[in-house]
């Protein structure tokens, strides 16, 4: 007999609730509007003291709006319609306390029975648009005591469990090449260039339990999860042009930020527990992270006609050292970085099959991004006239000249 498949981590669900309401982006600021009866007794006192643990919990998050109400006039508007058989009118916008679009909720007065304590949280989704969510509601004559405060904010609680984290990237120093030299008595470290920029994915992994060994049925009957459904729960984010990466979570105890090896740096991992992060009173978390460059080099490829008669090279075993040669540039020509697969510059060109160089002039070819990973790459030359070719060289840590002659077509 098959087994009945096992339900949804807590997490999850809690996860599952706050995408049902708010969607997949969380809102970062909203208002928190808390309707009250102020001609019921003892209601103000349970209104101000709820409206105190809003603020000392998520000041940050939400704005606390009063709205006061009265049983006394609810019951005259309600004696009336019901009497002379008129419709309650609309709700006059400039008589909100906040703007409350048609639609999110029903006007405490038009109701059957009068709200004697009510939240309502209001945010703006990503099209800016004002969303609505009750996250609380007692009809009269249903009167709270004080004593329900705390019960009654456990209920609000949960719909702000969510953090928003910021990961900053940033570049630490560069490593150097096998090749280069290490002045020992260099006290300082040189600066180096920190910026990152935008399109880096950042990665969020929240490692809630599924739930607990003692919570398990024992005997024929149980059905405890097996470890590969113990899975942490992924949320992504994406770096900008300041290489900040802002993420929307639902934190567990332990947290790991990931950020995946590029090739212009290493892959980076940093821990960060729930007793480090700040609390929605003081803003978002921010976690600033100095991931490892790769070891860059930079490629001039100069592109010029072969000559009809090549120069002398007896004295250097048939080398040519082009760069002390007179060149006949040819600045029509194209350079292209084909890449190779598995390669540093595979991932530098993000599934890209070529990248082109650019002419700076004078048939002097480089590369756009400044510098690629050293290594093998393989280079592709045409020119209008003349003879295409394509090369495999080793880059090295550092410049890397590379002179091209082509043969023009017979």
């Amino acid at each position: 007999m098959p087994q009945s498949p096992l339900p949804s981590a807590p997490a999850q669900q809690r996860l599952d609730m706050l995408n049902s309401v708010f969607g997949p982006s969380h809102f970062e600021h909203g208002r928190l509007v808390l309707t009250v009866a102020r001609d019921v007794t003892g209601m103000m006192k349970l209104a101000h003291q709820l409206q105190a643990r809003v603020n000392e919990s998520f000041g940050a998050v939400v704005e606390v709006i009063m709205e006061h109400v009265k049983y006394e006039w609810w019951l005259k508007l309600h004696e009336t319609t019901t009497t002379v058989g008129l419709h309650k009118g609309q709700e006059v916008p400039d008589c909100q306390v906040t703007n409350i679009p048609e639609g999110i909720r029903q006007h405490p007065y038009k109701r059957s029975h009068l709200p004697t304590l009510e939240v309502l949280l209001l945010w703006e989704d990503s099209s800016k648009m004002t969303k609505g969510h009750c996250l609380y509601t007692i009809a009269h004559p249903d009167v709270p005591s004080l004593d329900q405060v705390p019960a009654i904010f456990e209920q609000i609680e949960p719909f702000f469990a969510k953090r928003w984290l910021i990961v900053e990237l940033s570049l630490g120093p560069p490593i150097r090449g096998d090749l280069e030299e290490i002045d020992e008595d260099l006290e300082e470290e040189l600066p180096h260039d920190t910026y990152v920029g935008g399109g880096y994915e950042v990665t969020v992994l929240a490692l809630h339990p599924y739930g607990f060994a003692r919570e398990q049925k024992t005997g024929a009957s149980a059905n405890a999860p097996h470890v590969a459904t113990c899975q942490p729960i992924v949320f992504k984010g994406t770096t900008d042009d300041a290489g900040r990466a802002k993420i929307c979570f639902l934190p567990a105890d332990l947290n790991k930020i990931q950020i995946a090896e590029t090739g212009k740096f290493m892959s980076q991992e940093v821990t960060l527990p729930r007793k480090d992060m700040t609390t929605p009173h003081f803003g978002p978390t921010t976690v600033k992270i100095s991931v490892t460059p790769k070891a860059l080099a930079t490629l001039r490829v100069f592109v010029f006609a072969m000559p009809k008669q090549l120069p002398a090279a007896e004295d250097t075993d048939g080398i040519i050292d082009w760069a002390t040669e007179e060149r006949e540039a040819l600045p029509s020509a194209t350079v292209e970085l084909k890449q190779l697969q598995g390669s540093a510059l595979d991932m530098l060109l993000d599934g890209e099959k070529t990248s082109a160089l650019m002419h700076s002039g004078d048939g002097l070819f480089l590369v756009e991004c400044g510098g690629i990973p050293e290594g093998c790459v393989s280079l592709a030359i045409s020119c209008p006239g003349h003879e295409s070719e394509e090369r495999v060289v080793m880059l090295l840590v550092g410049s890397n000249d590379i002179f091209i002659p082509l043969k023009p077509v017979e």
